[in-house]
This record gives C-alpha cells, structure tokens and sequence, in this order.
C-alpha cells in the first residue's frame, strides 16, 4: 500500500493502474467527517511480478476541500475509461444529443374525413 503525496503523482499512477489491469481494478473513496479527511485508493486484487501474486494498491488523503474539483474531473477520466466511451466537451451538446436521439419520428397527423359519420343533436 503507497500513500502518494502529490495529487499529479496519484492520478497518473492511478490511470496507468487501471490501465493495466481494467477487468480486476477498483476505485474506491472513503470519507472520515470526524477527522474530515478524504481518501482515494484504487486498486488491482491481482497484479503478477515475476510468478509472485502481488497486489497493486494507490492510496492518496486529502484533508483540503480544494481536492473536490480535481477529484471531480479524476472520476470523469477514470469513467470514461471504464466505459471506453469519450465525454463530450460541453455538457450542452450531451443534453441536445439525447433529446434528438430520444425524440420519436411521428407521422403528421391526418384530419378525420369530412361528411361520413352521423351528427348527433335534437331531432326536428
């Protein structure tokens, strides 16, 4: 188990990790409000070194709130990795594509044929 102590240091460490190893690696993020402290770790259960069975795991703990922000666009990196599909760059074009995928083609609609039905009334 490593603590990294800069947060570039972890997250490059980190992607490669996961890199590496995608089917068996984990993220998991832990927080402690008593002490308030946050922790990172992201971990693979089976990392092989010369025939030994070894575990590979990163740990990094933040005690600044400043950590959110970058903490933010690490789980966006590490999820779009996990998903292998590419984020959008402006949150705006990811709402304008699902609303143009998920809108429906309808047929215009066609009036009723005039003059073939009964009209309903008081009789004369």
């Amino acid at each position: 188990m490593v603590y990294c102590k800069h947060w570039n240091e972890f997250k490059a460490q980190a992607l490669a990790l996961y890199a590496r190893s995608p089917d068996v690696s984990r993220f998991v993020l832990k927080s402690r409000p008593n002490t308030e402290t946050l922790i990172l770790k992201v971990t693979d259960n089976h990392t092989v070194r010369r025939t030994a069975l070894l575990t590979q795991t990163l740990k990094y703990r933040a005690k600044s709130t400043i950590i959110l922000n970058r903490l933010d666009e690490f789980q966006k990196a590490l999820l779009e990795l996990m998903s292998n599909v590419k984020a959008p760059v402006d949150p705006s074009q990811m709402v304008t594509e699902t609303v143009q995928k998920s809108a429906p083609l309808e047929a215009p609609k066609q009036a009723p044929p005039k003059g073939k039905g009964k009209k309903k009334g008081k009789k004369k």
